[in-house]
């Protein structure tokens, strides 16, 4: 875990420093900024991150899944959509593309878990 926190604070530190120069420039903040907008932009930085890296990492997973998977009831093929959901997280809110199938021989809706197809 150590390497992944060496790795996300390294980015971080890259992220800082690109969106600070995006917002105030090369040359940094006017003068009369104070600190309290400083860490509204960060906490706003924060949050689109957050945002940001859930739906990406979950992009790359739904990528991984088959095209079909077997109805749990009765295991005919299913095709498996997309629907697009917000998740309530510990730093607020992040829109995904959760996997959905639905089973036309038995008309049940299940939802792949990218979980448990790894460990069967």
């Amino acid at each position: 875990m150590a390497i992944k926190e060496e790795l996300a604070a390294r980015l971080a530190g890259q992220l800082a420093e690109f969106f600070s120069d995006e917002v105030y420039g090369p040359e940094g903040p006017e003068l009369d900024r104070d600190i309290d907008e400083f860490e509204d932009l960060a906490v706003l930085a924060a949050r689109a991150a957050f945002d940001a890296v859930i739906a990406r990492a979950l992009v790359l997973q739904n990528q991984r899944l088959p095209n079909k998977l077997p109805c749990p009831k009765c295991q005919a093929a299913c095709t498996i959509e997309f629907e697009e959901r917000t998740l309530q997280g510990r730093m607020g809110t992040a829109t995904i593309q959760e996997p959905v199938c639905h089973c036309l021989a038995c008309e049940r809706d299940f939802f792949p878990s990218a979980g448990k197809l790894a460990s069967g």
